[in-house]
């Protein structure tokens, strides 16, 4: 390391718009902040996430077809140099050959998910060969895999760190958690997000002990809250208009969207609100979520966002967050809003609520309407801690403690490799 500043890898495959993206890309501005290196390594570049890569990173893309020319421009205006890699076809078959009878064991997948893998690995190695950064930064099963597969292509050159940010038992499907456990031990650090997520890796990975460390998740606050300040057209959210329950999240099954519904359903009966779900959204699950609301007499105070890059504008005027996930690891949207200033209500999802919110916020059981419902009407009607309180409990999720933990494990790392 020249002047004891590192130059870090960030290994993603997509940034379309998940909290573990924005979290990696979150955790790069805090160290180019401080004067480090930040390079986003990512195959093909697209995706929703383009005013949250920092200024100052360096992104590396392969050469394909396919790239999103306005993405490309517009964070090339925000600062961002990118870089265009020539990836050898014959080379990157060799790879997936080597790969294949190195890890037998690995399933390949279809369309998104263990197929692309080898070629991405030959991309990831290609670029840890000619470019030298001191340590790879990856995140989620995909990227976690191709780290570790690049680390072993390239004779273990470089510290890899994998992060986990979910339940590892429940979140994990069949085929991602044999890769994990055959690959995860051979990376140099496995980081969970929480501590119920370490346990889970431990337990359901059999990763020694010593190699898991906890590090939380950091929220800039100070970004958020300037973000919040931006107009909101909406008219539910207008002064003067009934208190809004907002969620944030994807669509998918961990997300429990039905039983949130059911219990603003339930909740409607004591108390006046409506319910906005931001996100991206299909058109029939959109009108299945439709027609539960209209089963509780509530159609007409349910409403869909689309997905946005600037949420906290929502959460700042929103009378409460609601969370329905059935497990989580350490929810980016509770500390957002936390951040906000706004209250929470969220279920007590294995791992990551409970760790966060403690007396700040409800935590009624999983997939328990009644409960849920009762939680919001008490936050509605004023059972919660004070703005300041919030605003202070994300502060102790700041970007800078997760900057320092972070740095404090690649050095570590670092230094290891060169004695």
């Amino acid at each position: 390391m020249s002047s004891d500043k590192l130059h870090v890898g960030f290994l993603l495959t997509g940034l379309d718009g998940g909290g573990a993206e924005r979290a990696m890309l979150n955790l790069a501005a805090a160290l180019i902040a401080r004067g480090h290196r930040a390079d986003l390594v990512i195959p093909r570049l697209a995706g929703d996430y383009r005013a949250a890569i920092p200024g100052g990173m360096r992104a590396w893309r392969a050469r394909i077809p396919g790239t999103d020319r306005r993405f490309l421009r517009a964070i090339r205006r925000a600062g961002v140099d990118v870089e265009a890699m020539t990836v050898n076809p014959v080379g990157a078959a060799r790879t997936w050959l080597v790969l294949a009878r190195r890890y037998p064991g690995i399933p390949v997948l279809r369309g998104s998910g263990l197929r692309s893998i080898y070629p991405c690995a030959h991309f990831l190695a290609q670029y840890v060969r000619e470019v030298r950064p001191h340590v790879l930064v990856s995140a989620l099963p995909g990227p976690n895999t191709i780290a570790v597969c690049a680390a072993e292509l390239t004779d273990r050159a470089v510290p890899v760190v994998v992060t986990v940010r979910s339940n590892v038992a429940a979140g994990y499907a069949p085929e991602w958690l044999a890769a994990a456990r055959t690959l995860y031990p051979l990376a140099d650090a496995v980081v969970a997000v929480s501590r119920g997520v370490a346990e889970s890796v431990r337990r359901s990975l059999r990763v020694d002990a010593e190699c898991v460390r906890t590090i939380y998740n950091g929220v800039p606050a100070d970004s958020i809250r300037r973000l919040a300040q931006e107009e909101v057209t909406h008219p539910w959210f207008a002064h003067g208009e009934p208190p809004v329950v907002l969620s944030v999240g994807r669509e998918a099954p961990v997300k429990d969207h039905p039983t949130l519904v059911e219990a603003f359903g339930l909740a409607r009966r004591e108390a006046d609100a409506r319910l906005v779900i931001l996100g991206r959204l299909s058109a029939p699950y959109r009108a299945r979520l439709e027609s539960l609301a209209r089963g509780h007499g509530v159609a007409g105070d349910l409403g869909f966002l689309d997905f946005d890059e600037n949420p906290y504008r929502y959460m700042q005027r929103a009378g409460l967050l609601a969370l329905s996930s059935r497990w989580e690891g350490l929810p980016g949207v509770i500390l957002e809003a936390l951040a906000c200033g706004t209250p929470v209500v969220s279920t007590d999802a294995p791992y990551g609520p409970r760790e966060i919110l403690g007396r700040w916020g409800d935590l009624p059981p999983v997939g328990d309407a009644p409960a849920l419902a009762r939680a919001l009407v008490a936050t509605l009607r004023g059972a919660r801690p004070t703005e300041e309180a919030l605003r202070a409990r994300a502060a102790d999720f700041s970007p800078e403690k997760a900057a320092d933990a972070y740095l404090a494990l690649f050095e570590k790392l670092v230094k290891g490799r060169s004695r």
